[in-house]
């Protein structure tokens, strides 16, 4: 039996540029499955597209709630070039559109050039004195497929005693020990509980837009993040993410755009 996620992001090819695939109700949160898991699957197919083997930036927007079920996924090569190239990729569950990315690729290992890094992966100490997020996995499926670490007074915002300040850290990794690579940061990257929960806003955060950057190839092992809200304007936030791997170097930043309902 091969990884759950490599299993549920399978694309099966129907032409040129077309595959399908089942989306599972096993990345849902609530009846509506996860953001950054739909992103995995139009990675995989822009990658087939791509003359560079690298997701660089990726944006998907949103266009409507995507349902656990068949869906039909079609890519194309925009602009293909010597060091990046530009692919886009959109997914169809019936005959509507429910997201559409853009995405640079290139290649991480050819990569040279002044690098300068000021932020710092978050402290949180030994695991043994952070918190195993006990999500209910009967209305959240998509907390089984993740072991995550909170710190305690995060986690108890998370489960009704916000702190007031909108900042998710912890360490994350798949539950059934597959490691992470750069597909599957663009999962990570939506998988902490929203940030706004901290600020006593426990609901569904649908998001409108997902941006993430793939700086480097993850190590095996946990992954350190960090997610932080610092504009909440008229129901829309902002959360900017960064992930870090086991080495301590950052392996990927995000930013999203989500609704807050009254």
């Amino acid at each position: 039996m091969g990884w759950v996620f490599d299993e549920d992001t399978d694309l099966v090819p129907t032409g040129a540029g077309t595959w399908t695939v089942d989306v599972s109700d096993r990345w849902n949160i609530g009846p509506t499955p996860n953001g950054g898991f739909l992103m995995t699957l139009l990675i995989r197919a822009a990658a087939e597209m791509s003359p560079q083997p690298d997701p660089l930036s990726v944006t998907a927007h949103y266009l409507g709630r995507t349902d656990p079920g068949p869906v039909s996924i079609r890519a194309a090569l925009v602009k293909p070039g010597r060091n990046f190239s530009t692919v886009e990729a959109s997914l169809f569950q019936g005959d509507r559109e429910r997201v559409r990315m853009l995405g640079t690729f290139g290649d991480l290992g050819r990569q040279r050039g002044p690098t300068r890094i000021v932020a710092t992966r978050p402290e949180l100490g030994p695991d043994e004195g952070l918190v195993r997020n006990d999500t209910d996995s009967s209305v959240v499926k998509i907390a089984d497929r993740f072991d995550l670490l909170l710190p305690p007074e995060q986690a108890a915002g998370v489960l009704g005693t916000p702190t007031g300040n909108a900042r998710v850290t912890g360490k994350v990794r798949f539950s059934d020990g597959r490691p992470p690579d750069l597909v599957s940061l663009a999962l990570f990257a939506d998988a902490f509980p929203p940030t706004v929960f901290q600020l006593g806003h426990y609901t569904w955060i649908p998001t409108i837009e997902l941006t993430v950057h793939f700086r480097a190839k993850p190590a095996p092992g946990w992954l350190w993040c960090d997610f932080r809200t610092r504009f909440l304007i008229d129901g829309l936030m902002e959360e900017d993410g960064e992930i870090w791997d086991e080495t301590g170097r950052p392996v990927a930043l995000s930013r999203q755009l989500a609704r807050v309902p009254a």
